[in-house]
């Protein structure tokens, strides 16, 4: 807030400001259009630090009788495990989407193993002790349903929950959890401030957002780029776990 302050000119009262004041009601509304557009851009650009795994989702009960016709399913509310709607377990309030999924037995200590998701729904199957099928929609993971209570190990995309009007008027104690992100975050509030406010300079200060958001893509690209990555040769196979065998 203090170098966004600086670049709309209202650095006065030791940085504070007299206008883009911590305590100002829009100051909040512009951190988090700034904080929403800065992970969109990055997000966008396949930045992992909004990949989230190994996120476990237990217990999964078993259904009380086997029947093709009911589904489960996993959202912000809770679980609904075929009869009625429970508390536990449910979607963490960051998690946006959905990646992948891994089940096994409850209390069995055993490696995961990798679920499908179909590509045109789940099927109509009479369900066993394996869950086997998930799907991601409404927000909610969609599933068959198991004949054994079972944990789901998920890997999914997050985002930073938004700062609350109630921490506005102390910033010190707010977090935000994007490395080397203060120029591009003070700049998008610049750009706010400024747009709202007529001012020529605001074009201005959006492209020099757009330039600091590619410094950090950049820096997350240029890292992976550092990992070789192989196609898997015609004919060869893996196991349950993805793992490979040796035929």
């Amino acid at each position: 807030m203090n170098r966004a302050r600086a670049f709309v000119n209202d650095a006065f009262r030791g940085g504070q400001g007299r206008i883009l004041t911590n305590q100002a009601p829009f100051t909040v509304e512009y951190l988090n259009a700034a904080l929403e557009e800065l992970q969109d851009k990055l997000g966008e650009n396949g930045v992992i630090t909004f990949i989230q795994d190994n996120i476990i989702l237990t217990p999964i009960t078993p259904l009380a009788t086997p029947d093709p016709a009911k589904e489960l399913f996993i959202s912000y509310d809770g679980f609904f495990n075929g009869t009625a709607m429970v508390s536990k377990p449910f979607l963490p309030s960051n998690v946006v989407a959905v990646e992948k999924l891994w089940e096994r037995q409850t209390g069995s200590g055993l490696p995961f193993q990798p679920m499908t998701e179909p590509m045109e729904g789940l099927p109509s199957i009479l369900q066993g002790p394996w869950l086997n099928y998930w799907e991601y929609r409404g927000d909610s993971i969609y599933l068959t349903g198991s004949t054994q209570t079972e944990d789901l190990r998920m890997r999914a995309q997050i985002r930073q929950v938004p700062i609350a009007a109630a921490d506005a008027g102390d910033l010190d104690n707010v977090e935000i959890q994007i490395l080397a992100s203060v120029n591009a975050m003070a700049t998008l509030v610049a750009y706010n401030y400024a747009r709202a406010r007529g001012a020529n300079a605001a074009q201005l200060m959006a492209a020099d957002a757009l330039k600091m958001m590619r410094y950090i893509v950049r820096r997350y690209t240029r890292q992976k780029q550092s990992t070789p990555y192989n196609r898997r040769a015609y004919g060869e196979s893996g196991d349950r776990r993805g793992v490979r065998l040796p035929f």
